[in-house]
């Protein structure tokens, strides 16, 4: 009797474990409900990073990227409230920088200003496109529900020497009936493990150049929200997109 229990116990778990979904084909399932093959495509993206706190812009980056080159631009204000811009090369690193319309003639620190925003900015623009990204580890997490019923498949996301904190954590929320990123926890570098991951909602998806973009992402019981606003998705780079 104990090896029938067994045996009947093995083969449920066996059964259980090829019905679960595999991480890559809920990260793929995202991808093509979020681009499909518009994608590939989308060379030149522009946006504007909006922190709003209790309903007030507190700071704001707007940005353009040439995704096949590396080139960049970012401006806004720097921590002492200057006027900041920075157009450089993502994958170089090299390039230039004003503070109040100033060339500086040693832009070392304005550069890795520029770099870290870049590095934050498009991964929250892009998080749903880039789990494919080298260096990232995608493991199956199971199935939730939320309150109303709506099934979705968790894709947990860590990195090997990737970005600027590889000992983030992330959880990828996939709607199972429309394949889009309704949520993404975030366990940051510097947690400490009893620490509950940080809840970031999607919302307002709208879509560019064949891509669905949530356009505003709510930190939950923070009173505070990620805006992406003024976003063009293109297949070519506008002239002096990288001029000052």
């Amino acid at each position: 009797m104990r090896r029938i229990i067994t045996a009947v116990l093995f083969l449920a778990a066996a059964a259980s474990a090829q019905s679960a979904p595999k991480a890559d084909d809920v990260a793929k399932h995202a991808i093509r409900s979020l681009a499909g093959t518009a994608w590939e495509k989308a060379r030149y993206l522009a946006f504007t990073f909006d922190v709003e706190r209790e309903g007030k812009v507190v700071a704001s980056f707007p940005q353009r990227w040439d995704r096949y080159t590396g080139d960049y631009r970012v401006s806004g204000k720097n921590r002492e409230g200057k006027d900041l811009l920075v157009i450089m090369n993502t994958n170089t690193k090299q390039g230039k920088a004003w503070v109040d319309g100033v060339e500086v003639a040693d832009p070392k620190d304005q550069l890795t200003f520029g770099y870290r925003r870049f590095i934050n900015d498009t991964y929250w623009l892009l998080m749903g496109f880039k789990t494919f990204d080298p260096g990232v580890t995608r493991e199956y997490a199971g199935e939730k529900k939320s309150d109303a019923g709506q099934a979705y498949d968790l894709v947990k996301l860590s990195f090997a020497n990737v970005g600027l904190t590889p000992g983030d954590q992330y959880w990828m929320w996939v709607n199972r009936k429309t394949g889009l990123v309704d949520e993404w926890d975030m366990r940051l570098e510097g947690s400490k493990p009893e620490d509950e991951p940080q809840v970031v909602l999607f919302h307002d998806y709208q879509k560019f150049g064949g891509l669905n973009i949530s356009t505003r992402r709510e930190i939950k019981g923070k009173n505070q929200f990620i805006k992406l606003d003024d976003i063009t998705v293109a297949t070519t780079v506008p002239a002096n997109a990288f001029v000052k």
